[in-house]
């Protein structure tokens, strides 16, 4: 009897575990050789902008100077951080700002609890400074446009800049570059959930929790699922393996009547 009929049949079924290891291993090998290029592309891509320094206009929704992911625009809801083209406010570069009305509303400053008010429905904007920096102005926002507040209404330039002429004051929808998701600090991300204030006032569907977008993103889902799959297979195929065997009855033995004639 040869040693492979004696070993069990875990034993024989252990390329189909170790392959996948090997597999896993090696991409996470090759992940850490491509994180800090991956990184690097992605900060350079269309899918990232670096953050101004000494921009404060969204006081603490994000880190001065970090690197912001950004998701498709889609659709847009009111609440929702935006990268814009500032072109159209002879402002070179983009900005970064929050959605507080869209085509259609009447957005206007403010109640008696300095709150501002979109379609009379006052909102509540907990990330707010204590500096509301609050004029009075109403403005009927165009069609297919956005009306832009900063979160740091102190000191913030966005709409209110051009309220006295409402096709300026709001941008048009084609001026932004994408929805901020999440903040990249060093090598650590931080996702920036959806404002809870416009859901809470009723202006805005919520959101299913997004991750981060970009080649880093897609590098590792596919890695992992990839990995799962590899394991998920040769899992089966030892499982399969070993009940063929125990159908089979195992190696069959020679009877020993058999065996004393034969000798």
């Amino acid at each position: 009897m040869s040693n492979s009929d004696v070993r069990p049949w875990w034993w024989r079924g252990a390329p189909f575990i170790l392959l996948p290891l090997v597999i896993i291993g090696g991409f996470l090998v090759a992940f850490g050789f491509l994180h800090p290029r991956i990184t690097a592309a992605l900060a350079d891509s269309d899918q990232a902008v670096r953050t101004a320094a000494e921009d404060g206009s969204m006081g603490a929704a994000y880190t001065p100077g970090s690197l912001l992911l950004l998701a498709e625009a889609g659709e847009v809801h009111r609440g929702d951080v935006v990268v814009v083209d500032a072109g159209a406010w002879q402002r070179a570069g983009q900005l970064v700002s929050r959605v507080i009305g869209l085509g259609g509303d009447t957005v206007v400053c403010c109640d008696q609890q300095d709150r501002m008010t979109v379609n009379g429905i006052s909102v509540h904007e907990e990330y707010l400074g204590p500096d509301l920096g609050a004029f009075p102005f109403s403005v009927n926002v165009p069609p297919n446009s956005v009306f832009l507040l900063g979160d740091n209404r102190g000191n913030a330039f966005d709409s209110r800049a051009f309220v006295d002429t409402p096709e300026l004051a709001a941008l048009p929808l084609t001026a932004i570059r994408g929805r901020v998701v999440a903040e990249r600090v060093g090598d650590e991300d931080r996702t920036l959930p959806q404002s809870a204030a416009f859901v809470a006032a009723g202006l805005a569907e919520p959101r299913p929790p997004e991750a981060p977008p970009g080649p880093l993103t897609w590098a590792v889902t596919t890695g992992i699922g990839f990995g799962v799959a590899a394991v998920l297979i040769g899992v089966a195929m030892v499982v399969a393996r070993g009940l063929r065997k125990r159908a089979s009855g195992g190696p069959r033995a020679v009877a020993s009547d058999a065996a004393d004639s034969a000798s």
